[in-house]
């Protein structure tokens, strides 16, 4: 009976707790296209080293790939295709927060060549990268309903840091209706553009929907731009928050606002965008070329847009056009498709008309403009202590004075709103003395419970000699996608 219950449990142990399985020899080329050797819930280990020949990885399920025993470098593009449910982070050693990097080379750093779902890439460097962090723009699926023919689906990008390179993500450019390489439910998250070789654009791509942008850096030195690009240019639907933008070229976002399947909202808010050559911060429109008609699946229809609380200023225009907050494109009001402009603060920007806010290029008629200011000199207006900053004057006119919007719980800082009287206009909440900071607000009981079961699964993987090196980031990765307002 002992003997029994032994084997029982050894079975269940070995079966339960996660086993890792390292490979690669500190050189070459490191290659993993099966799942021989490893599990559901395995550790693929990659050996520390420099792999100048690059890498390749397909056909897996439901593990993580890690760095093991220091830093891992690669010379060459690593390709991805037929992951599901894969994990690849640099943080698999202790005190190395990004443990994979692409130094000093040419082409993209991961190439998608076959579909892949619930793919979570994080702790990733960036330098000198003449090339794409992320590249799924060659043409392999089209998308015929089924999430299987998406070329990505939910997806999440966290903890990049690129310096002097190229964009962060490339999708395909084919027309929306074409349903090429559809990418739909993606996550950019904590990403830091030190400085870039691209011109202008860090995500670019057609037929990208449901993508979240959240806490963002973007600063230093960028090429001097040529051409009418954004930092996000995109057809397809998403939201943008908690950005900050200083120097650097085009908008902050150009975007064709497109739903997969049906309408559809996109957001920009909470962004502070500062002293950038042309041509303001957001263009926006909706192409008709872009939908199609009938309403068999696929299909594609037009979609809201709501640009509240940000700060934009100290905007430049080059010599031939204006730099404002909104350059409004047609957007078929007659089909019932708004556009609203709320609590925005704006600041030393440049317009060819009296309205120093929006530039619109269209007879569509705007939703809601309410609660915006725009003044020269905010200093000198008592609204801003700084502009680089962005720092509100608790005395100045944007203090208490926005509208409650449900969605917007807090600032770009995570500062509560509203945390007065009312909410901020701009991307910043005031916080002075007497004001309860985020991190002081009582925790809801869902949530206590939620933590104290994590708790008891974390403890159950410290049992395992060496999982607790192991943070699998993909459960927070895809609890993005349920990020409000979708």
């Amino acid at each position: 009976m002992k003997c029994s219950l032994t084997l029982l449990l050894l079975f269940a142990f070995g079966t339960a707790f996660p086993r890792t399985l390292v490979i690669g020899t500190g050189s070459g080329v490191v290659v993993k296209n099966d799942m021989k050797g490893l599990h559901p819930g395995d550790t693929l280990a990659i050996r520390s080293g420099f792999y100048e020949k690059g890498g390749a990885f397909s056909n897996l399920s439901h593990i993580s790939i890690i760095n093991h025993g220091g830093l891992l470098d690669f010379g060459q593009t690593v390709s991805l295709g037929n992951l599901s449910q894969v994990s690849i982070s640099g943080n698999g050693v202790k005190n190395l927060f990004y443990g994979i990097r692409f130094r000093n080379m040419k082409g993209s750093a991961f190439f998608v060549e076959a579909p892949c779902n619930h793919l979570s890439i994080a702790f990733c460097l960036y330098s000198n990268l003449d090339g794409i962090a992320l590249d799924a723009s060659r043409f392999f699926t089209r998308y015929t309903g089924d999430t299987v023919t998406m070329a990505l689906y939910k997806t999440s990008l966290s903890h990049q840091k690129l310096l002097h390179s190229g964009p962060l993500f490339t999708g395909s450019w084919a027309g929306t209706g074409s349903f090429q390489n559809v990418v739909d439910s993606i996550a950019f998250l904590n990403i830091i553009i030190d400085s870039s070789n691209s011109e202008g654009n860090q995500v670019i791509g057609s037929s990208v929907y449901r993508m979240l942008a959240d806490h963002w850096t973007i600063t230093g030195p960028t090429p001097n731009g040529k051409h009418d690009a954004g930092i996000f240019q995109t057809a397809g639907n998403g939201t943008l928050r908690n950005i900050y933008r200083r120097n650097g070229w085009g908008y902050l976002w150009r975007l064709w606002n497109v739903g997969l399947n049906g309408r559809t909202d996109s957001y920009m808010y909470n962004c502070i965008d500062l002293s950038s050559d042309a041509y303001g911060t957001i263009d926006y429109r909706i192409a008709a070329e872009d939908t199609t008609t009938g309403s068999e699946i696929p299909f594609c229809r037009g979609g809201n847009m709501h640009v509240l609380n940000n700060t934009t200023g100290n905007k430049r225009n080059g010599t031939h056009y204006v730099s404002v907050l909104v350059v409004a494109g047609r957007f078929f009001s007659e089909k019932g498709y708004t556009l609203e402009i709320r609590n925005n603060l704006c600041f030393n920007n440049v317009s060819d008309n009296a309205n120093r806010i929006v530039k619109q290029n269209t007879a569509d008629p705007l939703s809601d403009t309410s609660n915006n200011i725009y003044v020269q000199d905010p200093i000198a207006s008592g609204i801003l202590r700084d502009t680089i900053e962005c720092r509100l004057n608790p005395s100045g006119a944007a203090v208490d004075r926005a509208v409650r919007v449900s969605f917007i719980h807090s600032d770009i800082d995570g500062i509560v709103r509203p945390s007065g009287n009312a909410a901020d206009i701009g991307a910043r909440e005031y916080s002075g003395p007497g004001i309860v900071e985020p991190g002081r607000a009582v925790i809801p009981k869902k949530y206590f419970y939620g933590g104290l079961a994590l708790f008891f699964a974390a403890l159950i993987i410290f049992l395992r000699k060496k999982a607790v090196r192991r943070k699998n980031n993909q459960s927070a990765a895809y609890n993005a996608f349920r990020f409000t307002p979708y």
